[in-house]
């Protein structure tokens, strides 16, 4: 089956890069117009709409990341239906817009079709045990390069670990709600009826027993109970001003697809612009750039020290237990490999409040005192600069350009609504004054329909 999507690329994100810049006078969107076409193989299009009014008449916009559509309906179709039934309908926040747009979707149900549910369902769940096969393929590799030797009984345990590995990971987030241990295992059974059999194949040339099966089907139904996990995940971004709003604001959701005729949605966050918090930049998906230019490291950088931190300490506990190991016993030498533990933990807390501190202080603190009175036009340039860069960071790194195209950009603003800055249309607007007319009597219709 051939989709469209922003799915996962090679290094982790999503194939798109979204930028939201607050202050107290508007708020600044850009979306790149990268999508891909996942079927026989990726094929990049540089021509996607992601940023959308979601309102008639009030000054909120729309950006979506991840999936191109919802279910079988594109984005775009399902934003112009829900401004066409809205019509001049007002909200007091952003937020309660937000969560009204949510419950749209919710409407929107019985088009994804049942086996398209459980398509989902087993593609999350090769998805996971394949990210678990490579894994262990890792960690057989570097078992190997230090002279063991792996048997199955060996590899079994390999397998297991990364499994559990994963599910502690998941543990620690909060399940979607509605979806049930009980709601997930069953639909798995819809999904794949012979379980044992589907994660053999999985595991191909590895050993699997009875307890790498169970173990998988609970790593299975811990993802398939968030709405952030697999491939197939996205969001939805909605910022603007609410009617009772005089600063912007902006809420978003994680978005997984449907199950059970249940949209899998979590909420990702409010910011609201108010007397405490005057700014706030904020990237979606592909964060990686936007993060280096506020924070003056990249994060994989910095997840690298704080790794070799804990790892530096860990090697010195073994030392050390090499040193005293003949006149310490073993309950003793134990004891010492738990403090050295927490010491490496505190001295990794204490690490990283330090660099936090250095970071704020010298890079993203006055960054965003400059955000805070930045002019209307130069905070939209802020925006597609940020999306620029990663676009590219991309170009002129290997592998697929997952970000790339026209940059759309919107600004908000109490007084002025939605303005675009920046917008692609896939028609010449010269040779479509009817399409802009139409649009026109759209609105003053959504006008006169709410009284306004």
């Amino acid at each position: 089956m051939t989709a469209l999507r922003e799915d996962a690329d090679a290094e982790g994100g999503l194939m798109t890069a979204e930028v939201v810049i607050l202050n107290r006078e508007a708020v600044a969107i850009a979306a790149d117009s990268a999508a891909t076409v996942v079927g026989r193989g990726p094929k990049v299009y540089n021509s996607a709409n992601k940023l959308f009014a979601l309102s008639a008449v009030e000054p909120v916009a729309v950006m979506i990341y991840g999936a191109g559509a919802f279910g079988p309906i594109p984005w775009e179709t399902v934003v112009k239906e829900y401004r066409r039934a809205r019509g001049a309908r007002a909200f007091a926040t952003v937020a309660e817009h937000a969560a009204d747009f949510i419950d749209h979707l919710s409407g929107l149900t019985q088009h994804v079709s049942r086996n398209e549910q459980l398509e989902r369902v087993a593609m999350t769940a090769r998805w996971e045990l394949d990210t678990v096969r490579g894994a262990v393929e890792q960690a057989m590799l570097a078992a190997s390069a230090d002279g063991a030797v792996l048997d199955d009984t060996a590899v079994t345990e390999f397998i297991l670990g990364a499994l559990d590995t994963t599910i502690e990971q998941l543990a620690r987030s909060k399940p979607v709600e509605g979806f049930s241990p009980a709601i997930v295992e069953r639909e798995i059974g819809n999904a794949v009826p012979d379980w044992s059999d589907f994660v053999a194949s999985v595991f191909r040339g590895l050993p699997v027993d009875d307890r790498v099966v169970r173990r998988s089907r609970v790593l299975v139904v811990a993802s398939l109970q968030l709405a952030d996990r697999s491939p197939g995940c996205g969001g939805v971004v909605i910022a603007g001003f609410g009617q009772s709003e005089l600063f912007p604001a902006v809420s978003s959701y994680l978005l997984d697809g449907v199950l059970v005729n249940q949209v899998r949605v979590r909420l990702g966050g409010h910011v609201n612009i108010d007397h405490s918090q005057t700014a706030a930049i904020l990237p979606f998906a592909q964060e990686d750039m936007a993060v280096t230019f506020m924070d003056g490291v990249d994060p994989g950088f910095r997840r690298a020290l704080d790794g070799f931190v804990l790892e530096a300490f860990a090697l010195l506990a073994e030392y050390f237990s090499g040193i005293v190991q003949d006149a310490l016993s073993m309950t003793e030498i134990e004891r010492l490999r738990d403090a050295v533990q927490r010491a490496s933990a505190a001295v990794a807390g204490l690490f990283g409040g330090r660099l936090d501190q250095f970071l704020e202080n010298n890079n993203s603190g006055p960054i965003m005192s400059v955000v805070e009175v930045l002019p209307k036009g130069e905070l939209a340039e802020m925006a597609e600069v940020l999306v620029n860069l990663t676009s590219f960071k991309r170009r002129v790194t290997p592998g697929v350009e997952t970000v790339g195209g026209p940059v759309d950009v919107a600004l908000i603003s109490k007084g002025d609504g939605l303005v675009w800055i920046k917008r692609k249309h896939y028609f010449d607007p010269d040779l479509n004054h009817r399409y802009f007319e139409r649009d026109r009597l759209l609105h003053g219709a959504a006008l006169i329909g709410g009284k306004l």
